[in-house]
């Protein structure tokens, strides 16, 4: 069936898309439309500091509340394929049956396994693991956080039969078929980069049976059928295709069109994220790797709490704003930017450091945030500039490594945060290219539509999905006169940032 011919049609396919705040479930139509929509919200626990915890039941109950919302408010509808996007590198034990052995489990942020990674990254042969790998050992990867288990819960890691992450999870409980994809699976610090496929060598290193690993598929391969159970549940039909899907990064990446050389991105949401496509892993160690939905690689650096960031500031700092966005409907976040549009560039010199989870590769997971260079002069507009400022010289950080010449290059923004104006032009003249934005910024929706709609053979590829279905808004920012004072203020966030990273990982 070709994506032409079933536009015309009740056609559609199923989109769910795990958060970290909240979980959706989408109809899309063959040409990348978001015809409906159900969002259920699920819970953040953090029992102690580095810590970040929720529990897989909530992202199940969740689905299917939100799958069972959507299609009895559309019950015409033809439901061809089924995808799921979430969010990376989360790790469910679970026994035979598919029944989750610990009430919740460590999400993306979780940093518990930072002691595990700083000895793979102290070994003898970590040079040839970090080859083998494509990325050096962080925190954030799967298998590392499935080596925690073993070594502080070992009857618990004992009693998993296997580890998926949030995704796979999920797509089990849909079709009772365990399968993980290659975005997540190189991710996880156990996948061999150049053969594409698990790795003896780094699971013995990190400590993981392979056993307890899923087969890896293609991100638009079919794994399985939705059961009668899950059927009776929600409404979808019985035996209706289930993709393997792909880490919600990823599907946010492929709903920008990232899958060739020269194109960059920038997903602004909780973690915001800077990407460029490449054939392979960056050499540089710094940088991170993941594959793309499409194929190939992305180049990216991370910033854990960026969005988290500006809520924080709303939360703590700017009671009267929240009460105001109360009062009016208006978005909080809007006014928030609005007092910062009147703040100059490099807000006064003023500097916040986006650290509230740490870092990964770039610092110290130990890293924390801080505003440094506060004078009476400094109001609560100049906080949030910098903030926002912050989140920009941070993320640049990784650019200026994957992607030195920006010349004749353009950024792609969605996520949240690329519905700013101020930030949209923060972004033009701290990076030194032109920021566009999209048609829709639904990227993880979007992006697990593609991988169903290459399932349910609407498309030969994600790429070739992306393509016909990714549209840029029109809205375009270009660099302009801020350039210079960004320049020099993003040589003392430098600065200030390398200085601090050895003093983080003395004394917290």
């Amino acid at each position: 069936m070709s994506a032409s011919s079933s536009a015309t049609d009740s056609a559609c396919v199923v989109a769910v898309d795990i958060g970290t705040q909240t979980t959706r479930a989408a109809l899309v139509s063959p040409l990348g439309e978001v015809l409906d929509v159900a969002t259920t919200p699920v819970e953040l626990f953090a029992p102690a500091p580095g810590w970040a915890e929720q529990r897989p039941i909530d992202w199940w109950n969740a689905t299917l509340a939100n799958l069972s919302t959507v299609l009895a408010r559309n019950p015409d509808r033809r439901v061809l394929a089924v995808g799921v996007g979430a969010a990376m590198h989360s790790v469910v034990p679970v026994d035979a049956d598919g029944a989750p052995v610990a009430e919740r489990v460590g999400i993306w942020s979780d940093k518990r396994g930072a002691a595990i990674a700083e000895e793979l990254a102290a070994r003898p042969d970590a040079a040839d693991l970090v080859r083998l790998a494509g990325n050096l050992p962080t925190p954030a990867w799967s298998g590392i956080k499935i080596a925690w288990y073993a070594r502080h819960e070992p009857e618990l890691y004992r009693r998993a039969h296997a580890f998926p992450v949030t995704k796979d999870y999920l797509n089990l409980c849909l079709t009772g078929v365990l399968a993980t994809d290659h975005t997540e699976a190189s991710g996880a610090f156990l996948y061999d980069a150049e053969r594409g496929e698990w790795s003896e060598a780094l699971c013995a290193a990190v400590g993981v049976d392979r056993a307890k690993l899923p087969p890896i598929l293609a991100s638009g391969d079919v794994i399985g059928g939705v059961t009668a159970e899950v059927a009776a549940l929600t409404g979808l039909p019985a035996g209706t295709p289930v993709v393997a899907g792909a880490g919600d990064m990823l599907c946010q990446l492929a709903a920008t069109g990232l899958h060739s050389v020269g194109r960059v991105t920038e997903i602004s949401g909780t973690a915001s994220i800077i990407a460029g496509y490449a054939e392979a892993p960056h050499p540089d160690t710094r940088v991170m790797n993941l594959r793309a939905a499409a194929g190939g690689w992305v180049h990216f650096g991370i910033g854990d709490a960026a969005g988290l960031c500006m809520r924080w500031i709303a939360d703590e700092l700017c009671e009267g704003v929240t009460e105001a966005a109360r009062r009016t409907g208006a978005s909080r976040y809007d006014l928030l930017t609005a007092l910062a549009a009147d703040v100059p560039a490099g807000s006064d010199g003023l500097m916040f450091l986006p650290y509230l989870l740490g870092e990964r590769t770039l610092g110290s997971p130990h890293a924390r945030g801080a505003f440094i260079g506060i004078t009476p002069g400094h109001d609560r507009a100049a906080l949030v500039r910098a903030v926002m400022e912050g989140v920009c010289y941070d993320l640049r950080l990784a650019l200026d490594l994957f992607q030195p010449d920006r010349t004749g290059a353009q950024l792609r923004v969605t996520g949240g945060g690329a519905t700013s104006p101020l930030w949209n032009r923060i972004r033009a003249d701290l990076y030194g290219m032109p920021v566009a934005t999209l048609a829709t910024s639904d990227g993880g929706i979007v992006g697990a539509a593609i991988c169903a709609l290459v399932g349910a053979g609407c498309y030969a590829s994600v790429a070739e999905a992306a393509e016909r279905i990714v549209v840029e808004s029109g809205t375009r920012y270009e660099p302009g006169p801020d350039i210079a004072a960004y320049a020099s203020a993003y040589e003392r966030f430098r600065a200030f940032h390398d200085a601090l990273i050895p003093v983080w990982k003395a004394y917290l």
